[in-house]
């Protein structure tokens, strides 16, 4: 009987040192355990160009000009590859992305540990890429600031530098 009195005690506080210890998903009240699809990326702070007028002897032209953004979204695929990704992010923090698309996007699964962090106040989603590696041998990761969290989906930014002007990329998940 004593003994387990003993056994019971000891784990309860086992279960209470688990849970106490599970780091949640959670952002203002709303849960970002699931599957969600990046359905946006937007870029802001960069300059995509304008019209300009240019003169040819006596006659004038209107050329528009655009800049296409020349870069990797999380140092794997150009931008317009992580459109319509789909992100499985479960509680127990080992999720995936999955690019599909054509071969020019590198499609696949990719393997991912995330978490929600909160750091001054603000919210922000982690993820390294494992590439088979386990989450512990692996130090750099992406940090995305959570800007906008409903039932629904979330909205995270992040801030980078473009020329050595500040800007910012922001990220668009729809819970499916």
């Amino acid at each position: 009987m004593k003994k387990n009195k003993f056994v019971l005690a000891l784990l309860s506080i086992v279960t209470i040192g688990l849970i106490s210890c599970s780091s949640g998903h959670k952002v203002a009240g709303v849960n970002l355990d699931g599957d969600y699809v990046l359905n946006n990326i937007s870029f802001s702070g960069i300059d995509s160009g304008g019209v300009k007028k240019e003169y040819f002897a006596k006659d004038t032209a209107t050329i528009v000009h655009s800049v296409y953004l020349n870069t990797l979204v999380f140092d794997d695929a150009a931008p317009n590859c992580f459109e319509g990704s789909t992100w499985h992010l479960p509680f127990n923090g080992y999720g995936s992305y999955t690019i599909s698309g054509n071969s020019n996007c590198g499609p696949g699964q990719r393997s991912i540990n995330w978490s929600i962090r909160t750091v001054n106040g603000q919210s922000q989603f982690r993820f390294k890429v494992l590439n088979g590696a386990k989450a512990k041998k692996i130090t750099d990761g992406y940090i995305l600031n959570i800007v906008n969290s409903t039932t629904s989906g979330f909205t995270a930014t992040e801030d980078i530098n473009v020329d050595g002007r500040p800007a910012t990329v922001t990220f668009n998940f729809v819970r499916q």
